[in-house]
């Protein structure tokens, strides 16, 4: 079925777009700035509580030029008994307030959250039916919310929902594979759930990888979380003691990481004997791109990494690259075309970050009449998701014209607008592409439409 939206903006909005030489083919100039782009990048920590999170706190970090929170869910006080409705309701409005505010979140349960180094041992879970129960509860607002929600750690079992000492036995091989399928059927089939360890991502997802059109067909589900990203040569007990073992399970979640998102935070080295950081700059650069890193803490343990970045030269660099970072690098388009008739736009693209796409996303031709700007949001097949870290690549996009459309001349722009219904027009969930305004080229970011004029112009007959 097609689908088209008929959009009108006032010249003063948009701007006026000078009127240039006919011409089917366009070159741009990348970006070197640090902007924000949703589901990627430094994320803030949201307090202790999803509940008691208010728009004051999404505001501020919006504001700040983050786009990912961190959401803890405390079922500390449920550890018994189901959840009650009071707590429901108000994780619903601190979902409401994290999509009023124009960021997504990070969502992970846990039913304890120590302090110190000592205190997890004495850290208390659920028994399997109450995790059980509780997931059952947490579906359908999770999918309710799901369009802010970015990604979701598994949590649940263990001291901070890392699925380490339980209290109640969770963590054999029998349960932790039953928690795993409570999990995936309550988050909704189109976010992935990250776990914290690589064993068990190996064991699941043995002998093959899946590829990556099995990935966008919904194939595979599980990414990997670091909380101790680079911290020691283990990563503080993520990975195995011995060389070989660590080795061949680092190369397979670097395979992972290429279809399923990465992200955590870094960590106290400290907390294994002997352990060597890798804190320098060729460190981060190195291991963010073999981990395709998508996000990462803000502010835990600043001093021995963030700092460090930020003294060799490297802190900018990390914060633009994670995650996916969208080129527009060529475009080239027919002079002319009919109503009622596919246009076709040629757009090329290079993703220069570490990572790509993972959540759905739409992309969109917006065809916006000169003489009045009025404008057509055109929803196009492709699927931005396979535009890979490392890659320029050509995408032919078949643009339906609508048989109503008025005539005339149009200016060109390439939105990537979010897909859940009450984001799509929301602008602040849009992705920029990272390309510099050109005004003799008549390309620019239009913020209030969420959408990068090309500096293309095609006449409608």
């Amino acid at each position: 079925m097609k689908r088209w939206s008929l959009v009108a903006f006032s010249l003063a909005a948009l701007g006026s777009v000078p009127v240039r030489a006919a011409s089917n083919d366009v070159a741009f100039t990348p970006s070197r700035e640090d902007f924000p782009n949703p589901e990627r990048g430094f994320y803030r920590a949201g307090g202790s509580d999803l509940a008691q999170t208010d728009r004051a706190f999404f505001d501020r970090v919006f504001a700040d030029g983050y786009r990912l929170v961190y959401a803890r869910v405390d079922l500390s006080r449920f550890r018994t008994t189901p959840i009650s409705a009071a707590y429901l309701a108000a994780m619903d409005q601190g979902f409401q307030a994290a999509r009023s505010a124009g960021v997504k979140l990070i969502v992970r349960a846990v039913y304890n959250y120590p302090q110190g180094e000592t205190g997890y041992q004495a850290a208390q879970d659920a028994a399997l039916p109450i995790v059980l129960g509780h997931l059952a509860q947490l579906k359908p607002l999770l999918a309710r919310n799901v369009g802010v929600i970015a990604y979701v750690q598994a949590g649940f079992i263990g001291a901070w929902g890392e699925w380490h000492t339980s209290s109640n036995d969770l963590t054999t091989t029998a349960t932790r594979a039953r928690i795993r399928d409570a999990i995936l059927d309550a988050v909704p089939a189109d976010r992935f759930v990250q776990f914290r360890y690589p064993p068990d991502l190996d064991h699941w997802t043995a002998p093959v990888m899946p590829s990556l059109g099995q990935t966008l067909a919904g194939g595979l589900r599980t990414g990997f979380h670091n909380d101790c990203f680079l911290a020691s040569q283990t990563d503080v007990g993520t990975f195995p003691e011995e060389a070989e073992p660590r080795e061949k399970l680092q190369a397979r979640m670097a395979n992972l990481t290429a279809l399923a998102p990465f992200g955590g935070e870094t960590c106290n080295p400290a907390d294994d004997l002997g352990a060597i950081s890798r804190s320098d700059c060729a460190d981060v650069v190195r291991e963010s791109a073999r981990y395709h890193l998508t996000y990462l803490n803000a502010d835990y343990y600043r001093g021995l990494f963030h700092d460090r970045w930020k003294s060799q030269g490297c802190l900018d660099e990390v914060s633009r690259r994670m995650g996916y970072r969208l080129v527009l690098t060529g475009a080239r388009v027919a002079p002319e075309a009919r109503r009622g008739s596919a246009l076709r736009v040629d757009v090329t693209v290079s993703n220069e970050g570490w990572a790509r796409i993972y959540n759905r996303r739409t992309v969109e031709v917006v065809l916006v009449r000169k003489i009045d700007r009025k404008a057509y949001r055109i929803p196009v097949d492709a699927d931005p998701r396979s535009w890979l870290p490392g890659v320029t690549a050509t995408t032919p996009l078949r643009v339906p014209l609508p048989p109503t459309m008025e005539p005339g001349v149009y200016d060109i722009a390439l939105a990537l607008p979010d897909p859940a219904k009450e984001l799509a027009h929301d602008p602040r969930y849009a992705i920029r592409f990272a390309n510099a305004d050109a005004p003799v080229r008549n390309q620019r970011w239009a913020p209030i439409v969420g959408a990068y004029f090309v500096g293309l112009k095609v006449t409608v007959r």
